[in-house]
């Protein structure tokens, strides 16, 4: 995120006090991702914006729930994020008259957060994986998500060869924002190197056909294109991360070990501890579903 592209939107000074509340770079980039979205959507800056805007940012979003675009609880998670931001800014500034909070009243009736991350059966997983397999990329960007844990927005940053390291016989993946390397599975470093093989010069690690960079939105159109191949539900890219943590912990991990791998603290990672989910998976593990991934 560049200085000019937060001044932008937000006051510089502001952004820089509100941002020293979060513990890791994914979650920063969430908020300002949310935070520009409704900026740009209104098309003016965050202390120019009104009642009117919410009301109609709202509507914005309702219809894309109809659509099958995003999930409720996506919203849900916007709305939340924006009504952090804009109640800071009103109490930070004392200025009323240019920073309302006017998300937290539509809060009180959207979609609730369950007790547990959502997370993939397995047999979907599978599924999806195998109706990705004919686009190298795709089922790569998939392959980080789901066994070393990447969110969209760090997979997107990525850039090429430069951002992973191999100590002895491990591969890690650098990321700013994280206190420490992000381990990568063999199984999924194998099928990244295939795709490092064959991908073109560029300066970013996935491109689309321009060669420019990807964004969360193209990752969350891929989501929906595949999932509809592989005739399952639609799940988000969160929902495939979240799996990362679910079978770390089925696997016996320490909340450590998993808050390390998914770059967030012990108290975040509870989400993840579904028993069900343990239950499915060790039901489901002598089937041939791909926990190990193999190369498409």
């Amino acid at each position: 995120m560049s200085q000019d592209v937060h001044e932008e939107f937000v006051n510089k000074k502001l952004w820089k006090t509100f941002r020293r509340r979060f513990k890791s770079h994914t979650t920063e980039a969430s908020y300002w991702s949310d935070i520009s979205e409704f900026c740009r959507i209104c098309g003016k800056k965050a202390e120019d914006t009104d009642k009117g805007d919410v009301d109609r940012y709202y509507i914005y979003m309702k219809k894309r729930i109809e659509r099958g675009i995003i999930s409720p609880l996506t919203v849900t998670k916007k709305f939340r994020e924006l009504h952090s931001f804009f109640k800071f800014a009103e109490e930070e500034t004392g200025d009323a008259a240019a920073y309302k909070d006017y998300f937290y009243p539509y809060l009180k009736n959207m979609e609730k957060e369950k007790g547990l991350a959502r997370s993939i059966p397995v047999e979907d997983m599978d599924a999806l994986l195998k109706a990705a397999s004919d686009n190298l990329a795709s089922y790569t960007i998939l392959t980080l998500m789901y066994r070393a844990g990447l969110s969209s927005t760090e997979i997107t940053g990525l850039n090429g060869p430069e951002d992973f390291a191999l100590y002895g016989e491990d591969a890690y993946v650098l990321i700013p924002g994280r206190n420490e390397p992000c381990y990568i599975p063999q199984d999924a470093w194998k099928i990244l190197m295939e795709y490092m093989d064959q991908r073109e010069i560029c300066p970013s690690l996935f491109y689309n056909r321009s060669g420019r960079r990807l964004n969360t939105m193209y990752i969350s159109r891929m989501m929906k294109r595949y999932c509809g191949k592989a005739g399952i539900g639609h799940y988000s890219a969160e929902a495939v991360r979240n799996c990362c943590a679910f079978n770390l912990f089925s696997y016996g991990a320490s909340p450590k070990q998993v808050a390390d791998q998914m770059g967030r603290t012990q108290q975040q990672i509870r989400r993840y501890r579904g028993m069900s989910y343990r239950g499915n998976l060790r039901r489901k593990a002598d089937e041939l579903v791909k926990i190990h991934i193999e190369s498409p």
